[in-house]
């Protein structure tokens, strides 16, 4: 019933596929893809060659049959004969091949991602029909294995209740769930990068159904499930950091209540199990780690703030990109959500970018420097630019230049800011100027010392280290201790665990017990941790550890 209501929905979908479905209806035998794959590039290129930027549009044919000519890399010759058919319902596809191939990236696993999307057309296609971003979400998450510390590292593995993902499986039950209208949203006001922030655990169903049928929390109001669990005072006085109980269940940890992790923990994996994007933050305030989440509370609209304490000054939150593992703090994401994604600028940007990586690359510039005109934020294409310097051993003032620009263009946004000044910093170095590299490296402290002081610390430690590395232990203490005095009564637990931490750390192993010990005293002067605290807790840790080594006279 299910799937026949599915195909229902789907009869008007077809109408808009006439473009993308041209080149196939022309080229119907999977035999000659390869060597045609060849003849579109170059009649594309020609194409390309003769057009100004401003006249190709996102939509156009053109358009659409560069995404063909993408697609056709990924078909095999081995393919089964219910594979090729799978492979071009696919490719005729443009609600799901566009986003597919606009949101692919370098670190992804190509192979199996498109793998995932032929099965789910070959079990499924109704739900893909229904929902092409979603397949296209669940493929880019689940082409890769995920962290073997996932969730977090305050529980142990054996106790979260995971299963091994079945992608075909998840796309079918959200696709249900959909119908059913059991999510508080509805998935197709997501787009791909929104959707893999809902896809991307691999809990059992159990949990996910008792969440949707035990958290009643509305949408406007998600933010206040983190609170909804108990903060186990107890627990955390008693520094039993590590989940001390059975199996990490929903209902367990809505009972006995929890520290941060279990907080956050709960209400971002709830969160998805209802149909909304979230994200599990962590970061360094006044007194060390704390925990929270972020949700989408409207397509676009992400609050990251959820159960982060404004008392303990945390400077950034950072979670992980579930498509590549790799780490992502929230004001990046805002930031990816001020692209607007859904604009035809961006889009025009997107598109731009993607031919000059690939099919018309000897002439990147002139597209890069098109997509910059229609979306001057967009990343991917300073990065590109970035990358074709390094490429074609652009002289070391067209380098300078760029990042100068690159630095401009995101004064607004710390992260990339300094991004942009260390690039200039290694610059500087490299060519031997003292001068200016001093004054980056002040650049970099002072202009993050308040909002952003985990950015100056970032530098600071880079360069304490790089004394460190050439055996300079007066030059790097005296680092150190300049840092200490800037950063005064900013910083935190970033400090401690980005900079006082691994110094001493580094001077004991070294044999430099009377600079660890001096550095700890100045540091301990300077942050006044509290024994009831985080960073107060590792401070006596470290202090018992120098202690040691002077008693053994190393």
């Amino acid at each position: 019933m299910v799937r026949l209501f599915l195909l229902l929905l789907c009869l008007g979908f077809s109408l808009i596929q006439a473009d993308a479905a041209t080149w196939w209806q022309e080229h119907t035998d999977p035999l000659t893809w390869t060597a045609e794959r060849e003849t579109l590039k170059f009649s594309l290129q020609k194409e390309f060659s003769k057009k100004k930027p401003g006249d190709v549009k996102a939509d156009s044919i053109e358009a659409a049959n560069f995404r063909v000519w993408q697609w056709l890399e990924y078909a095999r010759p081995d393919f089964s004969q219910e594979e090729v058919a799978a492979f071009r319902s696919l490719g005729e596809n443009s609600q799901l091949l566009r986003p597919f191939l606009e949101n692919l990236r370098p670190e992804d696993d190509a192979i199996e991602a498109v793998r995932i999307l032929l099965r789910i057309q070959l079990e499924h296609p109704e739900c893909i029909q229904v929902l092409p971003c979603l397949a296209v979400a669940i493929a880019l998450v689940f082409d890769q294995p995920f962290p073997k510390g996932w969730p977090h590292h305050q529980v142990a593995h054996e106790l979260v209740p995971l299963e091994k993902v079945d992608p075909v499986r998840r796309m079918q039950q959200m696709t249900e769930l959909q119908v059913a209208r059991r999510y508080l949203s509805d998935l197709r006001d997501f787009t791909v990068s929104e959707m893999k922030f809902i896809v991307d655990h691999p809990l059992v169903d159990t949990e996910m159904e008792w969440a949707r049928k035990n958290v009643t929390a509305s949408r406007s109001g998600f933010s206040k499930v983190f609170s909804s669990i108990r903060y186990d005072i107890r627990r955390y006085e008693s520094n039993q950091l590590v989940w001390p109980y059975g199996p990490y269940l929903f209902s367990e940890i809505k009972s006995r209540g929890g520290i941060c992790v279990d907080q956050a923990y709960f209400a971002a994996m709830t969160g998805k199990a209802k149909g909304l994007p979230t994200l599990y933050f962590s970061g360094q305030g006044e007194d060390g780690g704390h925990a929270w989440f972020g949700y989408m509370d409207s397509p676009g609209r992400w609050e990251t703030d959820c159960g982060r304490y404004e008392s303990q000054n945390y400077p950034v939150g950072n979670a992980v990109d579930p498509q590549t593992w790799r780490p992502i703090s929230d004001t990046e994401l805002l930031f990816l959500a001020k692209s607007r994604e859904r604009s035809p600028g961006y889009q025009q940007a997107k598109l731009f970018t993607d031919l000059a990586r690939t099919l018309v690359r000897e002439d990147a510039n002139r597209w890069l420097d098109a997509a910059l005109e229609v979306q001057p934020e967009f990343l991917p294409a300073w990065y590109l630019q970035a990358e074709l310097l390094n490429e074609r051993e652009a002289s070391p003032e067209a380098k300078k230049d760029f990042w100068v620009r690159f630095t401009k263009r995101f004064a607004n946004f710390a992260d990339l800011r300094v991004q942009g000044q260390e690039k200039l910093l290694e610059l500087a170095k490299a060519r031997g100027d003292d001068a200016e590299a001093k004054d980056l490296s002040r650049q970099i402290l002072v202009q993050n010392r308040t909002r952003r002081f985990d950015l100056g610390i970032g530098s600071v430690a880079a360069e304490v280290g790089e004394k460190i590395e050439a055996g300079k232990w007066g030059e790097a203490e005296t680092a150190f201790r300049k840092a200490l005095r800037e950063l005064k009564g900013q910083a935190g637990g970033n400090l401690y665990y980005g900079l006082v931490e691994p110094f001493v750390e580094a001077a004991l192993a070294e044999g430099q017990v009377v600079i660890a010990k001096s550095a700890l005293v100045e540091a301990k002067r300077i942050l006044c941790p509290t024994k009831d605290t985080l960073v107060g807790r590792s401070f006596l840790e470290l202090e018992n550890k120098v202690s040691s080594d002077s008693k053994k006279g190393k």
